[in-house]
């Protein structure tokens, strides 16, 4: 049994499967991780890039390789002392025919066995007790019409077909007689009528796709149509969902599980506590200990929020650190310039808050529109009568709630028993107050009275699983694409509104991190990021010179319009993508064939995304197709290559600095408390933009190469532009991890003063042995290249450090601490110094 220490996250896929993970095991455990982390690995839509719209809970993909293919790979894995930790989904599954529980339930509607294994309500106005299935490309009638809804025999029985999607049909709607069916299928076929007949008597009500957000009776995964969402908190589908995972554990080959949007559940809290106690079960069956197994949530916590101390859970999976590692390196006092640079260039002069408020009200009108009357169903049930005993109506209801929605600042409620959580929704009542007249403030009154009475739990699930939706899409989804401040700020579980972070108060959410959860997971990349973590770090620069960006940035526009050929965007979104294509562009400065094409994914998505100029529901493609075309001038016309070699040597500027900020960010994740989880690829500079991008194959073997370069620190320092001294620093850190693993799993932090403002230092400890760390924040003018290796002058004031005889990770020096240290002493040049004490302590080897 290996302990969790370091994780490597990897996206599972046709392309990259189980035989294609067990090849790379060798190098991962020459890396030092401790466990290979998967995406999902139960049976999923055919051709998934990501396994989260699952099929089946209970069978291994066969796309992966299936059962065989996992054993090999797990085989492997232990063979050479590394773990398994499992991604799991018991939020929902895809809502498809290719799902057997959700085809059944096509078939047979609410006499299916599954029918109550789906959050459906059968009894909505628009359903009439059938399911809302809004999958045409065009109004039924329309579709009937030009014959795209079709029957077709499949030998056994009949399907409804409308293009390339076959549907069940009721076995009570069609002859069971073979010999009759073929003539039963033409007539349907040719008569309109008799085909509107034979869908009434279907199950589910067929229609356009663009009826979801107002008619759909079935939960979804946000507002995807296509994912429909799980009871779990019922014994049957619970025990459905977990048959595999809790059969893997128990047979020796999973030692953890991460489970996928926590905040959808009903009760987050019971279900953890009841998957608590059946890991520990199928850990002792198979002979080991349940605290063995851990258990990680994907959960957004806000700033001021914390994962309720009652959760039978390991912590997150590190979003709250990649904002604070994030945040840390911006300069806090940069704020106000930034806003002013923002609001002239947009004229926008609204906070994020203010834009995200605004996201949703649109969102519960547009497509959150059929969660917003389900939960209404709710409230009615839960405070309808006195509501009517006070003459408060249906729409004085709709306005409290739209309101406490609109203003809740987490994303959902749980219990309500805590202190911090009647926090958040005193502040949400008193918010949403302002907003509203009286008749509107008594129906809060009467709502949020509800929402905190024993009696009120279905009311705070049904309200929180549409506010937890709520605000992951009007933030996440719409206001961090209309918001542009400054991008590296616009991250998954980032709070953009605050710039900086002081170094004091990283290392206390750092410390309230270790004592609470010290095996919560530290991220800086993830599957789905916005942007990798180094072109964050790079545009984190920006904060440190305002100026020199607004000055860069009016020179390129004024040689785009000399040249007749301005970015074709709206203001705002010019903004954004001059910002995107600084912290993507390539390191060596000229990019490769590929880099339009992936620039231009990442532009539909962000326009579609903020629904200003484009969306997915009506893609403005000419305004798309404009700026793609802009894009490919950019990198291959003559016209703009006085922009292209200026945008270049803007970024040669920032690279140096940014890559600085890179390793400073990558020796907090590996060195403060918690169990740092290493995405794919990011083993190099990784430059990434939001998926698809940052999903893209991984060359593990030039990555093994790296691992192999016996150069000195010094030498990678100077020759960084690959990535070496990134792969350096990540290994070695593994390495010490893995030799003093107590150390950093139990050791203490504290911090210890320094002179410098832009430094952040301070110290591991336990059983005696000690780990003093030291990063710094770059700026182009503290690191101006063309190597990482800063300039350090003997004459800086020392910092504090141990009195200790310590030995230096990175280049192998030795010192013998007297209680400070200049910078010269302490860093030697280097962004960052970890050093170890020489002293032999009781830290052993587990």
């Amino acid at each position: 049994m290996t302990a969790l220490r370091a994780t490597a996250r990897l996206q599972l896929h046709k392309g990259f499967d189980f035989d294609a993970a067990a090849a790379q095991v060798g190098y991962f455990a020459d890396l030092g991780v401790s466990h290979l982390y998967l995406s999902p690995i139960a049976a999923s839509m055919p051709g998934s890039t990501h396994g989260y719209d699952g099929i089946d809970p209970t069978l291994i993909n066969p796309e992966l390789g299936g059962e065989g293919g996992f054993l090999r790979l797990a085989q492997r894995a232990r063979a050479r002392g590394l773990g398994l930790l499992l991604d799991i989904v018991p939020n929902h599954l895809a809502a498809a025919p290719q799902n057997p529980w959700w085809s059944d339930v096509l078939m047979h509607g609410r006499r299916s066995r599954y029918a109550q294994w789906f959050d459906i309500d059968w009894d909505a106005a628009s359903g009439g007790e059938r399911l809302w299935l809004p999958v045409l490309d065009r109004p039924l009638q329309e579709a009937v019409q030009a014959g795209v809804v079709r029957i077709e025999d499949g030998g056994d029985q009949p399907y409804l077909y409308h293009h390339d999607l076959r549907l069940p049909l009721s076995p009570r709607s069609y002859p069971l007689h073979h010999g009759v069916r073929q003539g039963w299928i033409e007539r349907c076929n040719r008569s309109a009528e008799r085909m509107h007949a034979l869908l009434q008597r279907q199950h589910y009500h067929l229609a356009w796709w663009r009826s979801a957000g107002d008619q759909v009776n079935y939960r979804r995964f946000f507002d995807i149509t296509s994912l429909a969402a799980l009871r779990v908190e019922r014994e049957d589908v619970f025990a459905a969902v977990h048959a595999l995972p809790l059969r893997l554990v128990g047979e020796g080959w999973v030692d953890g599980l991460r489970i996928d949007h926590i905040d959808g559940l009903a009760d987050p809290g019971a279900y953890l506590g009841r998957l608590r106690a059946h890991l520990d079960q199928a850990a002792e069956a198979g002979g080991r200990r349940g605290a063995d197994i851990t258990l990680h949530v994907e959960k957004i916590l806000a700033e001021s929020e914390a994962l309720p101390a009652d959760w039978a859970c390991d912590g997150t999976t590190g979003y709250d650190f990649m904002d604070q590692a994030g945040a840390w390196l911006h300069e806090q006092e940069a704020a106000e310039s930034l806003n002013g640079e923002w609001q002239a260039r947009s004229g926008d002069p609204r906070s994020l808050d203010a834009v995200q408020l605004a996201a949703r009200d649109a969102l519960l009108d547009g497509s959150l529109h059929a969660d917003l009357q389900r939960l209404m169903r709710t409230v009615k049930q839960a405070i309808g009568e006195a509501a009517a005993r006070s003459d408060l109506s249906d729409a004085m209801l709709r306005r409290a709630v739209c309101a406490l929605l609109r203003h809740y600042p987490v994303y959902r409620p749980y219990a309500l028993q805590t202190q911090p959580e009647r926090d958040m929704l005193r502040r949400a009542d008193a918010a949403a107050a302002q907003q509203l007249d009286a008749s509107g403030r008594a129906a809060l009154c009467l709502l949020v009275d509800a929402l905190q009475s024993p009696e009120g739990h279905g009311l705070r699930v049904r309200f929180g699983q549409l506010s937890a939706p709520l605000n992951a899409k009007a933030v996440e989804d719409t206001a961090f694409y209309r918001y542009y401040r400054l991008l590296s700020r616009n991250e998954v579980g980032s709070d953009p509104q605050r710039v900086g972070l002081a170094s004091e108060a990283m290392l206390a959410l750092a410390q309230a991190r270790g004592n609470q959860h010290p095996q919560a997971m530290l991220a800086l990349a993830t599957h789905d990021h916005k942007r990798g973590p180094d072109a964050r770090a790079r545009l984190a620069l920006i904060s440190a010179d305002v100026g020199a960006w607004q000055s860069a940035l009016a020179e390129w526009e004024r040689q785009c319009a000399a040249a007749a050929m301005p970015m074709p965007l709206p203001a705002a979104e010019s903004y954004a993508l001059w910002q995107a294509l600084v912290g993507a562009w390539p390191m060596r400065g000229a990019p490769a064939a590929d880099f339009p094409h992936r620039m231009d994914q990442w532009l539909r998505k962000a326009l579609r995304e903020g629904k200003r100029i484009s969306n997915w529901l009506d893609p403005d493609l000419a305004v798309e197709d404009a700026a793609q075309q802009w894009l490919q001038d950019l990198t291959h016309a003559n016209e703009l290559q006085g922009v292209r070699d200026a945008l270049a040597e803007f970024v040669r500027t920032l690279a140096t600095a940014g890559a600085s900020n890179g390793l400073a960010q990558l020796c907090l994740q590996l060195c403060l408390p918690g169990v740092p989880d290493i995405y794919q690829g990011t083993e190099f500079w990784d430059l990434s933009l939001v998926d698809p991008d940052n999903r893209r194959p991984v060359d593990f073997a030039q990555r093994a190469q790296a691992l192999a370069d016996d150069r000195s620190w010094p030498q990678l320092l100077q020759d960084w532009r690959e990535g070496a001294p990134k792969m350096r620093l990540l290994s070695l850190l593994l390495r010490l991890r893995h030799e003093h693993p107590a150390l950093f799993l139990q050791g203490t932090l504290y911090g210890l003063p320094n002179p410098a403002s832009d430094r952040l230092v301070f110290v591991r400890e336990h059983a005696g042995q000690a780990l003093l760390v030291a990063v710094r924040r770059a700026s182009v003018a503290r690191c101006p290249g063309p190597g990482l290796a800063w300039q350090d002058d003997d004459a800086t004031a020392a910092a504090v450090v141990p009195h200790r005889t310590m030995r230096n990770v990175l280049d192998g020096r030795t010192e013998v601490f007297n209680g400070s240290a200049s910078a010269a002493l302490l860093f030697a040049g280097s962004p960052v110094a970890v050093w170890i004490s020489q002293e032999s302590g009781a830290d052993g080897q587990q």
